[in-house]
């Protein structure tokens, strides 16, 4: 996988918790898998957010599509 260089800063506290985690040798790729899963974090709240929200509307079509489902099949 290509990689980019970047410069960050930290909050001392969080530079000094993440040396007491991983070897400075592995800290991008430690900073690489936290952001990756708050990332995933993010957008599966987003998800969840967006189907909460068209949750009544895909309740009010499935309950509409019940009686299409099942006509005929007496």
């Amino acid at each position: 996988m290509k990689s980019v260089r970047i410069n960050i800063s930290l909050p001392e506290e969080v530079f000094e918790a993440l040396s007491d985690e991983t070897e400075s040798r592995k800290r991008s790729q430690f900073i690489a898998e936290a952001v990756k899963s708050f990332i995933k974090a993010k957008r599966d709240q987003r998800l969840a957010a967006e189907y909460r929200e068209a949750a009544p509307e895909i309740h009010r079509v499935n309950h509409e599509l019940e009686g299409v489902i099942t006509d005929g099949l007496d």
